[in-house]
């Protein structure tokens, strides 16, 4: 008998991409990365409402609203902007990959609209930001108590 085992569906990239989850952390493909500068660490975030592009500069130590950039086995690297994309509006209902580009001065980004979707979205202006709701509200809270069975009892 002769098997073929299937060892995962790997994509890997070399152009310069920048995915943004539905949870809001953003993916540096290593190319994307390198155009920041090989030894960036943090960045910070800027958002073109116009555009609507997002901007990612290399962040010198101490500067404030700097994100650290995880460095991932595979070359990528990983930014949490849940906490921007809030701020901007921004809500995606699924991953949307981008072509990332240079804006020149060290800034990297990418535009909402390159990925040709309607996914990512921002509220109009006199429309109520939705909020989320805490865990503790959604789901009763776990005690770590089992409940008693009839068998047990």
């Amino acid at each position: 008998m002769s098997m073929e085992f299937f060892e995962g569906a790997r994509t890997e990239s070399k152009a310069p991409q920048v995915t943004v989850r539905r949870s809001g952390q953003m993916v540096l493909t290593a190319a994307a990365v390198a155009m920041l500068g090989e030894s960036v660490t943090h960045v910070q975030f800027g958002f073109d409402a116009d555009n609507r592009a997002v901007a990612l500069r290399p962040a010198p130590k101490g500067a404030k609203g700097r994100y650290r950039l995880r460095a991932q086995s595979n070359g990528s690297s990983l930014v949490d902007s849940r906490r921007f994309l809030a701020h901007h509006g921004v809500e995606l209902e699924k991953a949307e990959t981008f072509p990332a580009e240079e804006f020149g001065s060290g800034i990297v980004g990418f535009r909402f609209d390159e990925a040709g979707s309607s996914t990512a979205t921002e509220p109009e202006p006199e429309a109520e930001t939705k909020t989320p709701t805490p865990a503790a509200e959604s789901k009763p809270a776990r005690t770590g108590k089992r409940k008693a069975t009839a068998a047990a009892a």
